[in-house]
């Protein structure tokens, strides 16, 4: 009980904190930067430095991830061998199919942000469109995780 609470935290936790930190750059970071003389340079250098926290938050969110996947799964399994209780899940499985696609989409824009590469400058220079698109996607996927709460 103590580990599936601390990994769900964990999950949660790693999740807000990634698309809250895309929220603070979208909504403060780019509007200030467009103050200074060079605002690509500061807005290039402060994604520098948060590809380390997005990294990190990629990395838990995936392990707390699977081990939420795994031991739902388990659970449900065994709830099924009793024949005790009969539930169809395919509208979870549905939902939790589109929240993983958006996840991907997630973490495909988290590392061209963020990852040093010079193929992913074209993205980096002019971040705001998705930066959007990350905050969204991201606010979707906490929504649909909390129907999938009230769900399993």
């Amino acid at each position: 009980m103590l580990l599936k609470s601390l990994m769900q935290w964990i999950h949660v936790g790693s999740v807000v904190l990634m698309i809250g930190g895309f929220f603070f750059f979208r909504v403060v970071l780019l509007p200030i930067a467009k103050r200074f003389p060079k605002p690509e340079a500061l807005v290039s250098s402060a994604l520098r430095r948060f590809s380390g926290i997005v990294w990190t938050a990629l990395l838990t969110v995936l392990i707390s991830g699977l081990y939420n996947f795994i031991t739902f799964f388990r659970a449900a399994r065994a709830i099924a061998a009793t024949g005790s209780f009969v539930s169809d899940y395919s509208l979870y499985i549905l939902v939790l199919g589109v929240k993983l696609f958006i996840v991907f989409l997630i973490f495909t824009l988290a590392i061209v942000l963020t990852f040093p590469y010079p193929v992913f400058d074209v993205f980096q220079k002019k971040p705001t469109p998705w930066l959007n698109l990350t905050v969204v996607l991201g606010l979707i996927v906490i929504f649909l995780s909390a129907f999938l709460r009230r769900l399993g």
